[in-house]
C-alpha cells in the first residue's frame, strides 16, 4: 500500500491488509479517468482512494462505519461519514462515482445508483451469486454466511451477470465496458496448472467463472 500503515478494522480491509487489492480493485482502477474527480462511496479504510490519488485523482469518500472512516482519514483521504440511503448522493461536483462492493449492501440500490447520473459516470463492481462457488452450495441445499465473498451476512441482494446489467439500466445508465474478475476454477487447487486457463474460461463463461463484475457505466 506505498508504505502507509495499514490498519483494517473491516473484513475487507484486513483481506486487502494480507493479499492486496482484488483482481475487481485493480479493474476498477484502470477504468477512472486520470485526474478525475473522484466520489468512492463505501471506501471502508481507504484502501483504493490512496491509489486513485497516486493517480492524480481528487478523491472524496463516503464510508458510515466511524471506524473506517477514521482511517481512511489518517490515510489522507476526505471522508464524509453518512449513509448514502438516509441522506443521498450529491454527485454533480464530481467526474465518476464509484460503487465497489457496495450495492449489494443496500436495501435499495437502485434509486442510490441513480443518484451518480449527475456526474455522468459510474463504476460499479458487484459480486456475481451464479459463480460456480456459488451455484455449488446452492446444488449442496446450502446458503452459507460468512463474513466476506459471495455470501457475505452483511449483503441484503444478490446479482448475476444478467441482474447487474438490469440495476444499471433500471438506473438509467448503460454500459461503456465490462470486465470480469476471476478466482480459482474448479480442481485448480489440487492442478495449478489450470490456473494458465482460468483467463479464457471467465471470457468465455464469465455468468460461471466470474466471481466479480465490473461495469463501467453512462447515463443512457
Amino acid at each position: 500500500m506505498g508504505g502507509v500503515v495499514t490498519k483494517a478494522v473491516s473484513p475487507y480491509g484486513a483481506l486487502v491488509e494480507a493479499h492486496g487489492l482484488s483482481e475487481a480493485h485493480r479493474h476498477v482502477l484502470d477504468l477512472v479517468p486520470r485526474g478525475a474527480r473522484v466520489l468512492d462511496v463505501g471506501c471502508a479504510e481507504g484502501y483504493l482512494d490512496v491509489e486513485l490519488a497516486k493517480l492524480g485523482c481528487e478523491v472524496v469518500g463516503v464510508e458510515p462505519d466511524a471506524r473506517a472512516a477514521a482511517v481512511a482519514r489518517e490515510r489522507g483521504i476526505s471522508v464524509l461519514e453518512f449513509d448514502v440511503e438516509e441522506v443521498g448522493l450529491d454527485a454533480s461536483a464530481f467526474d465518476v462515482v464509484l460503487f465497489v462492493d457496495v450495492l449489494e449492501h443496500l436495501r435499495e440500490p437502485e434509486p442510490v445508483l441513480r443518484q451518480a447520473l449527475a456526474a455522468g459516470r459510474a463504476i460499479v463492481s458487484i459480486p456475481n451469486i451464479a459463480h460456480w462457488t456459488g451455484r455449488r452450495e446452492l446444488l449442496r441445499g446450502r446458503f452459507p454466511r460468512a463474513d466476506h465473498g459471495l455470501f457475505d451476512r452483511t449483503h441484503l441482494r444478490w446479482f448475476t451477470r444478467a441482474g447487474a446489467h438490469a440495476l444499471a439500466r433500471d438506473a438509467g445508465f448503460r454500459v461503456l465496458e465490462e470486465r470480469f474478475a476471476g478466482a480459482p476454477l474448479p480442481l485448480e487447487g489440487r492442478l495449478p496448472a489450470l490456473r494458465r486457463l482460468r483467463p479464457a474460461a471467465v471470457r468465455a463463461r464469465p455468468e460461471l467463472f466470474a466471481l466479480q463484475v465490473v461495469l463501467s457505466l453512462e447515463p443512457a
